[in-house]
């Protein structure tokens, strides 16, 4: 038995290794973009907060680190602008560029045309029943 099990240790330890070196690549993936969330997230209600409540100065000293950071750094600017495109995907999703009146006559002409078909499918299996 105890021969069995160390076979059992040697062929299933690659796979454990494997799993938890895939368990640790997900967990840095989802803990960079949680990150990248937060830190904006952050940087909003710190804008936020210094407009409410803060003087003028450290308002515009927020708003040019930030503009001199973008400028330095190209991991900031990516960042910025993969955070805005997500953000704004599903605004884009939803902007009036389509005609829904279009969409919805074209969806209900498509769901006649399957009707059709249907009850053609039917009715040639009724008249192949009825002769067979």
């Amino acid at each position: 038995m105890s021969l069995q099990q160390t076979a059992i240790r040697i062929v299933t330890f690659p796979f454990r290794a494997l799993w938890f070196l895939i368990l640790s690549a997900n967990f840095l993936v989802v803990s960079a973009a949680c990150i990248l969330i937060a830190a904006f997230v952050g940087y909003a209600l710190a804008l936020t907060v210094s407009y409410l409540f803060f003087p003028a100065e450290w308002t515009r000293g927020l708003w040019e680190w930030a503009v001199n950071l973008y400028a330095q750094s190209a991991l900031f600017k990516g960042a910025t602008i993969t955070f805005f495109v997500l953000l704004l995907l599903p605004i884009l999703k939803l902007w009036p560029g389509k005609d829904l009146k279009a969409d919805k006559g074209r969806e209900r002409e498509a769901m006649r045309i399957n009707d059709d078909l249907i009850a053609a499918r039917q009715r040639t299996q009724a008249q192949a029943k009825l002769r067979g």
